[in-house]
């Protein structure tokens, strides 16, 4: 990975995740979801439903996602990197800033539960 890609994507991610709480908080489905446990963030910069998920739920997580993407596109396109560099930059950040509690998807792909510890990121993040 280019390393002046990856710090504009660093850079534009860290933006990103400024605003990105203050979009999911005016949705209470998604606050309780992430209370429950029901979803957490990915390494690739995406929301994933943790276990089972009803119809509802998944329209929830997919809409989020099509939003970040959007997002994400458009930051990439601006800072001169791929949308998937930019994702991963993002997803680093979301879930350094997890707090207890909320889960999280480690590099192996299993599900982490958060605790006072910092979370299991992949080894490439800033």
């Amino acid at each position: 990975m280019n390393r002046a890609i990856f710090k504009a994507g660093l850079l534009g991610a860290v933006a990103l995740g400024l605003a990105m709480p203050a979009m999911a908080q005016r949705d209470p489905a998604y606050e309780a979801a992430r209370e429950n446990g029901s979803i957490g963030e990915k390494p690739d910069g995406y929301l994933g439903i943790v276990s089972g998920g009803d119809a509802q739920l998944q329209k929830l997580v997919s809409d989020i996602n099509l939003k970040r993407k959007q997002v994400y596109t458009e930051r990439a396109s601006a800072e001169g990197s791929t949308v998937e560099q930019f994702a991963f930059t993002a997803g680093c950040n979301t879930i350094a800033r997890t707090k207890p509690g909320e889960k999280y998807q480690a590099p192996d792909g299993s599900w982490k539960t958060r605790d006072s510890s910092p979370p299991v990121r992949d080894a490439r993040c800033p």
